[in-house]
């Protein structure tokens, strides 16, 4: 399973981000590129604790739907999956600088041993927290044909 701990598969994610421009336009959704490139770094900030979160998980999402999400070759359906308030907090400004900001925190949490629950699948193991974050940055590339 590919997971941002793998400095492989995280060096092919950096470079997909790089393919992106600022007016890239999504398959699918709503999310303009800059929104996408913001979300994405909110979603590693609440990762690595930067962005308190509160949680919203159900016994469900807990045990079942965490587990299919990250153990099997489960990919969300386009447009299907809403997220949380706190994964879309920061506002498009710079590309350039929002789209380095994005790198340098999927470079921190490449490395990172320590993670924040998640808000609705809880505690995750850091290997569990890099797949969960590769798989959420590979659909969003996906969705601008990245």
């Amino acid at each position: 399973m590919p997971t941002i701990h793998d400095p492989t598969a995280r060096a092919a994610l950096i470079t997909r981000l790089r393919q992106l421009t600022p007016v890239t336009q999504p398959s699918w959704g709503t999310l303009t590129a800059p929104r996408m490139v913001c979300h994405l770094s909110d979603q590693l900030r609440v990762a690595l604790g930067d962005l308190p979160s509160r949680p919203r998980g159900s016994f469900l999402t807990r045990t079942l739907v965490r587990w299919v999400v990250i153990h099997t070759g489960f990919q969300a359906p386009p447009g299907k999956v809403p997220t949380v308030p706190e994964m879309l907090t920061t506002a498009p400004g710079d590309w350039a600088a929002d789209l380095a900001q994005c790198e340098s925190l999927l470079e921190r949490a490449g490395t990172a041993t320590v993670f924040a629950p998640h808000p609705a699948c809880g505690a995750l193991s850091p290997a569990e927290w890099g797949i969960l974050a590769w798989k959420h940055l590979d659909h969003h590339l996906r969705q601008f044909g990245m």
